[in-house]
């Protein structure tokens, strides 16, 4: 592997990333500011439904990615790759007018019939463009890929700084705006492909024999994907169907909050794919015992950083400060699920384990949806529905971590059993103590795992400096 190559592509990708995460959360900060809570929330469910629409390209994207995966530009059968493209968009449009006339004639609503085709027109636009940066990111090409993400985000930031100018205090006109913005990253996308536009089209017998073979490699792995997000997403079904809109746009902008964290991690895994692809067996297994240990070691930083930003928060959402309190629940989704993507996810991509990353993440997910259920109808209790999706990530981070630990004959170290007391500890503190006692309590307890582990503190930043 090229290591120098590699640190380069990361630090663009956690570069655009971090931009992108900035400018989401500056748009998460100002949206519930001009909207009420109400209006906030069909906004949210826009969101929400919009992270489903992946489920559309029936594993096509995955395909490629996993197919293509480690392929030079100049290697890679662009004419395959293009033909391929253009029957994705033509049967997801199919799907979305299928969508928009359901919505249409099926007694929602005004406002979620209006979501509802929404989301069908971005299913669209999103996988198209998803399809094209999967390839770029196949080809090792990921700051294309991670400069498509700015591009999406500041073309959506310029309508906002409008509709916020305006007070327009309608969620409808931001979907607009969203959306146009979704058109603005595909027209970049296939600005950067444009000699696959040019290549032309397979006949349709053999576009068709390469989207079932897409498909069929892919399936498995988007079907992981659904189940990965299912574990929270099964929880906001049901707030919705029990709490209410108003109460699903408290619980989303905490837990926006956190999906922004996810995706700037996520950013690593996206550049780590194709290039452990390349590597020997070797390789392989010291970056995944170094990634291991190092964000095992420094991740739980992570819940230092939730007391000030809540304060924040607080001060400029007053009207959201239920869903600040819930975060201190959900936070704990950045430490554990962040190392099952770029260790067991990346892991199991790189060694085309896609059956085992299937089963664990739906073991996990129905897991999270009997909890929930049984929290929310026979409990009744909101908080308990947090904990259920919580210890279900948590479960999943610590069953793959040891999966993956075993298959590379790793040895144990006792870090992971430590982020699980510091878990414990941080979500008791701050449920009990006042929020500068339990920070500073938290602090202590954080060192003290620190010096426990000093010795692979001292190794970790050695391989850093090396």
């Amino acid at each position: 592997m090229d290591r120098k190559s590699i640190i380069d592509s990361t630090l663009v990708a956690f570069l655009s990333q971090g931009v992108g995460m900035l400018l989401s959360v500056i748009q998460s900060l100002l949206i519930p500011k001009m909207l009420d809570v109400a209006q906030f929330g069909y906004w949210q469910l826009f969101i929400f439904y919009s992270t489903y629409v992946g489920i559309f390209a029936i594993g096509l994207n995955d395909g490629i990615y996993l197919l293509k995966g480690g392929q030079a530009r100049e290697a890679i059968d662009k004419r395959s790759v293009q033909s391929q493209f253009v029957a994705g968009v033509a049967f997801q449009s199919a799907f979305a007018l299928v969508i928009i006339a359901v919505a249409l004639f099926g007694g929602f609503g005004p406002e979620r019939e209006f979501v509802i085709a929404a989301t069908a027109i971005y299913l669209v636009i999103k996988n198209a463009s998803t399809y094209l940066m999967y390839v770029l990111q196949a080809m090792n090409e990921t700051k294309r890929s991670s400069y498509a993400v700015i591009v999406e985000r500041l073309a959506f930031l310029f309508p906002l700084a409008f509709l916020l100018l305006t007070q327009g205090n309608s969620f409808r006109p931001y979907v607009v705006s969203y959306l146009a913005a979704g058109v603005v990253q595909l027209l970049f996308c296939l600005w950067h492909v444009r000699d696959f536009v040019a290549s032309g089209l397979l006949s349709p017998a053999r576009t068709i024999s390469g989207c079932a073979e897409s498909m069929r490699v892919g399936i498995k792995l988007m079907i992981a994907n659904l189940a990965s997000q299912l574990i929270v997403g099964v929880a906001r079904f049901v707030i919705d169907a029990v709490w209410g809109i108003e109460t699903f746009g408290q619980l989303s902008l905490s837990l926006s909050l956190v999906t922004f964290f996810l995706a700037f991690v996520m950013s690593a895994s996206m550049v780590l794919f194709p290039a452990l692809r390349q590597g020997s067996a070797a390789e392989q297994r010291s970056f995944f015992g170094a990634a291991r240990t190092a964000m095992g070691l420094f991740f739980p930083v992570v819940y230092l950083l939730y007391f000030p930003m809540v304060w924040l928060l607080r001060m400029w959402l007053p009207a959201y400060a239920q869903s600040f309190s819930l975060f201190a629940y959900l936070i704990p989704i950045c430490v554990f699920d962040s190392k099952m993507n770029i260790v067991s996810t990346t892991y199991f991509k790189v060694r085309r384990g896609e059956r085992r990353l299937l089963a664990i993440n739906l073991a996990a997910a129905i897991a999270s949806a009997l909890m929930v259920l049984a929290s929310a109808y026979l409990l009744r209790s909101f908080e308990a529905v947090i904990a259920a999706v919580v210890v279900a990530i948590v479960g999943r981070s610590l069953v793959s971590e040891r999966i993956v630990a075993s298959e590379l004959d790793l040895p144990e170290d006792g870090i992971s059993a430590g982020e699980v007391v510091l878990t414990l500890a941080f979500v008791a503190l701050v449920s009990f103590l006042p929020a500068p006692a339990a920070m500073a309590a938290y602090g202590v307890a954080y060192a003290a795992f620190l010096w426990l582990h000093r010795a692979r503190v001292a190794e970790v930043l050695a391989q850093v400096r090396a």
